[in-house]
């Protein structure tokens, strides 16, 4: 498996609900909004707390690999009707992905 199928099977199960853990390296490390979750296990949790709390339903809109590294812009669908659009930069080793970054658009409050 390349790392844009990698990444693509992600966001599959992601939108399916489907667990994402076994996706990730035994070390991995998930970054994001300030924070940093490392090891398999703690992103599994991470992810179980964030579809309890939030149900995210990424609508990818574009993917980009170039060897390890993959770009992806997505809408993320929150439970409360929501929609964040975000960055996530993946490092993949062999079938496995090594980290996760991702960035969200900080959109001004509407008037």
């Amino acid at each position: 498996m390349g790392s844009k199928d990698v990444a693509n099977e992600y966001f599959r199960c992601m939108q399916t609900g489907e667990p994402v853990a076994q996706l990730f390296a035994e070390d991995a490390e998930l970054v994001g909004l300030g924070s940093r979750v490392a090891g398999r296990e703690a992103i599994g949790q991470f992810y179980a707390r964030a579809r309890s709390d939030a149900a995210p339903r990424p609508e990818v809109l574009m993917l980009v690999a170039d060897g390890g590294r993959v770009l992806a812009e997505a809408y993320i669908h929150l439970a409360n009707g929501e929609r964040m659009h975000v960055v996530d930069g993946f490092q993949v080793e062999g079938d496995l992905i090594r980290s996760l970054t991702y960035f969200t658009a900080d959109y001004p409050a509407p008037d």
